[in-house]
C-alpha cells in the first residue's frame, strides 16, 4: 500500500516550497480517486504490454522479467464470486440475466459448476446471428454470455455461475485498529486523508485515514500525478514543473 499521510506531506511540502499555496485536505482528497484510477490503468496496461513482450520473446527472464513484475502487481486485484441472477425481462428465450459485481473493473472469466467456461461477447449486434446459426448456437457444453450493463448467458444455466475478475481499487487501513490490521483492504471507501487543521497546521488522524490501494512502488507516481493536478489548480509553476519533470 501507499501511505496517504506520506503522500500528503510530500505534496504539501512541494506546494509550500516557495510559499505560493496551501494544499487543504479537502482539495487533496478530491483528487485521490481519479489519481488512483489512473495509476491502476497504467498497472493493467503494463501487464498487457509485458504479456505481449513475453509472447514475442522480447521479455527478460527471471527477476528482470517485466511480465512477471506486472503480473505480480495486477494479481493483487483478482477477485471471484458467484453471480447473482436478476429478474430482468429479455427479448431472448432460454437465457439467464446476472448482475455484475459492484466492484468489477474487468472480467477475467465466467464459468459454471462443472468448470465450463462461458464464451463472452461484448457486441450485442452479433448475438442474434449466433443464436440463429446452426453452427454457432450456444449449448450447455458451449454457453455464450452477452456482456452489457448485465451479463446474459445462453442457454439459461442450470446451476450457479461463477466469475473471476479484476476488482476496482478501493483503500487500505493506514493504521491498525481493534478489528483490522494496517494494510487490510477497506472495500467501502476510497483513499482519504483525515486531519484537523488550525491555520497552516495540519494534524493527521491516522485511524480515519485510508491509504492507497496501490503497490508501494508507485508512490512517486502518485505524488507526481497529484502535484500536476494541484499545480494547474493553484497555477503554481513549482508543482507543475515537478510533475512534468517526473513525467
Amino acid at each position: 500500500m501507499i501511505s496517504v499521510i506520506e503522500v500528503y506531506n510530500a505534496v504539501r511540502d512541494l506546494a509550500n516550497k516557495d510559499q505560493k499555496g496551501f494544499v487543504s485536505p479537502e482539495m487533496f482528497n478530491s483528487l485521490l480517486p481519479a489519481v488512483q484510477s489512473k495509476i491502476f490503468g497504467k498497472i493493467y496496461d503494463a501487464a498487457l504490454q509485458g504479456k505481449a513482450l513475453r509472447r514475442s520473446g522480447a521479455d527478460l527472464g527471471g527477476e528482470d522479467s517485466l511480465y512477471l513484475k506486472a503480473k505480480n502487481f495486477i494479481s493483487e486485484y483478482i477477485s471471484s464470486g458467484i453471480l447473482q441472477q436478476v429478474n430482468i425481462p429479455s427479448i431472448y428465450d432460454d437465457s439467464g440475466v446476472y448482475k455484475k459485481p459492484e466492484n468489477l473493473n474487468r472480467i477475467i472469466s465466467v464459468f459454471n459448476d462443472e468448470s465450463v467456461n462461458v464464451d463472452l461477447i461484448y457486441n450485442s449486434e452479433k448475438i442474434s446471428r449466433i443464436l440463429n446459426s446452426n453452427l454457432s448456437a450456444p449449448t450447455d457444453d458451449f454457453p455464450i454470455g452477452l456482456v452489457s450493463s448485465e451479463i446474459e448467458i445462453f442457454p439459461r444455466p442450470g446451476s450457479d455461475v461463477y466469475i473471476n475478475y479484476y476488482r476496482n481499487p478501493t483503500s487500505r487501513y493506514e493504521t491498525a485498529g481493534a478489528r483490522f490490521a494496517a494494510g487490510d483492504i477497506d472495500y467501502r471507501r476510497q483513499p482519504s486523508y483525515s486531519a484537523q487543521t488550525s491555520g497552516s497546521l495540519v494534524i493527521p488522524n491516522p485511524f480515519d485515514c485510508r491509504a492507497f490501494d496501490l503497490p508501494a512502488e508507485f508512490r512517486d507516481e502518485v505524488v507526481k500525478e497529484i502535484c500536476m493536478m494541484i499545480g494547474v489548480s493553484l497555477r503554481d509553476n513549482v508543482l507543475m514543473s515537478y510533475g512534468a519533470s517526473q513525467q
